[in-house]
């Protein structure tokens, strides 16, 4: 037999809520852009595998409560960035016809930034900066992703568009950039578009 009691309760009409709340920082454009660095610890714990479909990303998306963006990757290694922007947009049926597949044979690495395309920042460059500087920076190179990276070269995070967007409440316009002659190539002669 146990020993437990029922602890007697109180009518919550007379409670009053005398809880504390801790104020977020303001953030705003001006602010550091540390703010915005998804850190790579924080990645690594969230990845998902690259063969993962774009379904099951939009179920996992859902979920995990995660609006911007996903990791992709295999136990410690990063291989791209997919945002929830990039699952449900045209850019997944534009790679299903190049492709010549189905939508629902398409993965998260067929529309996934890769890791190893994407431009990176030095670490001290960006304690010093501040989220307008990476939006103008981001807006400049045409990418949606850029990796943080420390004095040897290894990553150390992540800075998304759409963390950005979502901190300053407002959009940040990122154009695709052709980055080698075939994207030139594919846009005049194959009329494709850039994704």
């Amino acid at each position: 037999m146990n020993d437990f009691k029922i602890i007697p309760t109180v009518d919550s009409s007379i409670s009053c809520a005398n809880v504390s709340v801790e104020t977020q920082p303001h953030v705003d454009i001006h602010s550091s852009a540390e703010y915005v660095v998804n850190d790579i610890d924080c990645i690594v714990s969230q990845m998902i595998a690259p063969d993962t479909s774009i379904d099951e990303a939009l179920t996992v998306m859902r979920l995990s409560n995660r609006k911007s963006s996903l990791y992709v990757g295999t136990d410690t290694k990063l291989l791209g960035v997919v945002s929830g922007f990039t699952l449900v947009s045209r850019v997944v049926l534009m790679t299903a016809n190049r492709k010549g597949v189905a939508r629902a044979d398409l993965t998260v690495s067929d529309v996934m930034s890769q890791a190893y395309k994407m431009p990176a920042l030095r670490k001290n460059n960006v304690h010093r900066a501040c989220i307008g500087d990476i939006k103008k920076t981001m807006e400049s190179l045409g990418e949606a992703h850029i990796q943080v990276v420390d004095e040897n070269n290894k990553i150390c995070g992540v800075i998304s568009s759409t963390d950005i967007s979502r901190v300053l409440d407002e959009p940040v316009y990122i154009n695709a950039t052709a980055h080698s002659f075939k994207d030139y190539f594919d846009v005049m002669q194959k009329h494709e578009e850039l994704i």
